[in-house]
């Protein structure tokens, strides 16, 4: 736990000091508690927005992929696998193309994008046994249908609006500053939150249904509130800098090496997420000179690969 904090504060002073203008640590660290000067400017006002962005939605991320990969009880439970990431987008695609493109807007056509996906997943699975691989092949479908729905609209959009939206769809930090951070930010730490509140209820999850319903849990009621802050988590982050893979598949997977279960299990994949995000948004900014890539670019570069030795490692598992 402690080299995984460690790792964290060193990505995110890294992502302060790495850019254009390259500082020192020691004098991004003197920056921070100056009141005026350029490099203040740029350490403040530029960089840590964006930085504390990377750490916050990538925590979020990772919480959302650990729930949902606690509910279905499978490795690959995740919300971009099983389509709420995609769903997210839509919703968002929605509110873009039609011309109701504040952020506001933006932001709540995504979550309900989430959340309808994740209802129509549910409703698809409903009664048929749909944990393990059944809700995994399930939301594989309906992300594949969204997606083809997601490139219908683009093709249909005015060429201005199908370009910016199929930019920010590449999921990117790129121009993230306070005023599009700030309020996000507050919402997911509040969402973080209440879920560090409720953890009892993953860990009664964890137990089985009749075990937790034993030990006083009531099980239909956790789980929908426990899907309703994945959701929010997926939702919010997807609004603001779009669809963003692999994070939420592989951080709860990293975490489970350090710590198996419990509280500290939360904290490691809030830590691990929020490295991964935050490095992903560096390798993207200094990979190729003079061109930033979107760090959605760099982490389905990393997701497909780690996907493809999940899937193997577990089909071996199953023989």
């Amino acid at each position: 736990m402690g080299l995984l904090v460690a790792a964290l504060l060193a990505s995110l002073l890294a992502s302060l000091s790495i850019g254009d203008t390259v500082l020192s640590p020691i004098r991004v660290l003197q920056a921070l508690i100056e009141t005026q000067g350029g490099v203040r400017m740029v350490v403040v006002d530029w960089r840590l927005p964006r930085a504390l962005a990377a750490v916050v939605f990538g925590a979020a991320l990772a919480l959302s992929g650990t729930i949902f990969q606690t509910i279905t009880r499978n490795p690959l439970g995740s919300p971009d696998v099983i389509g709420l990431t995609t769903g997210a987008y839509t919703g968002a695609l929605v509110v873009i193309t039609s011309g109701g493109g504040s952020a506001f807007a933006v932001a709540v056509g995504a979550i309900l994008g989430g959340f309808a996906t994740a209802a129509l997943v549910a409703l698809l699975v409903a009664g048929r046994g749909a944990l393990g691989y059944r809700i995994v092949i399930v939301g594989i479908g309906v992300s594949a249908v969204l997606a083809a729905v997601n490139a219908w609209m683009l093709l249909r959009a005015r060429l201005e609006v199908a370009v910016s939206a199929a930019i920010w769809g590449a999921g990117s930090l790129n121009g993230v500053g306070w005023a599009q951070a700030a309020l996000p930010i507050a919402v997911v730490l509040v969402l973080m939150a209440i879920l560090f509140l409720g953890r009892r209820g993953l860990w009664l999850i964890e137990l089985g249904d009749d075990v937790g319903a034993s030990l006083g849990g009531r099980m239909g009621l956790t789980k929908a509130s426990l899907v309703a802050i994945a959701v929010g988590l997926t939702g919010v982050v997807t609004a603001v800098i779009g669809p963003v893979a692999f994070i939420a598949l592989a951080a709860p997977h990293l975490a489970r090496l350090i710590v198996r279960n419990g509280t500290a299990h939360l904290v490691a994949t809030a830590l691990v997420g929020a490295t991964l995000l935050s490095a992903a948004d560096i390798i993207g900014q200094n990979l190729v000179p003079k061109h930033a890539l979107p760090v959605g670019v760099v982490t389905l570069v990393l997701g497909g690969v780690y996907l493809v030795y999940l899937v193997i490692r577990t089909a071996r598992r199953r023989l």
